[in-house]
């Protein structure tokens, strides 16, 4: 028969496993709940850009030229055109596609112009000048910074530091 202290030392090691697996278990239930809660609360806002637009900007001519790189086709008539020099937006945005505007030189070119084709296809160029009676104007090293947007959501975003 064996001694005394050797019956409690096997009941100790019985409950050991056990008390192991509980608290492996736990900490795999715990650690799905925090990957749920993770992934659950991950927003991707819809679906991905997968339009690509470059800009330029002349400080001499305030002018703006955005070219269209990668994407589907954008409709102009569905778009606006959000522009910001160094932070501050224009007191008055291009309302695109237009001929003449006020704040605006002349008419835009490309798919900006309203007797243009209104689909901005991949390489075409849209471009438009500031007027001075328009705020701000483009100086030499200014961050002009222009957003397409479709109802109310940003499909593009260019910025460049204006020549």
């Amino acid at each position: 028969m064996p001694p005394a202290c050797c019956v409690d030392c096997q009941s100790d090691r019985s409950v050991a496993p056990i008390v192991g697996l509980l608290a492996l278990l736990s900490v795999t239930v715990l650690l799905g709940a925090v990957v749920a809660i993770g992934v659950g609360s991950f927003d991707v806002g819809g679906e991905p850009s997968s339009i690509v637009v470059s800009v330029s900007a002349e400080s001499e001519t305030n002018r703006i030229v955005l070219t269209h790189r990668y994407g589907e086709p954008i409709s102009v008539s569905e778009v606006d055109v959000e522009v910001s020099i160094d932070g501050e937006p224009l007191a008055t945005q291009p309302p695109v596609p237009f001929f003449q505007a006020d704040g605006f030189r002349g008419g835009p070119t490309g798919p900006f112009n309203e007797r243009a084709d209104p689909r901005w296809e991949v390489g075409e160029r849209a471009g438009f000048a500031i007027a001075a009676t328009n705020a701000p104007t483009i100086g030499p090293g200014d961050e002009v910074v222009v957003t397409i947007v479709v109802d109310g959501d940003p499909i593009a975003r260019a910025s460049t530091t204006a020549d």
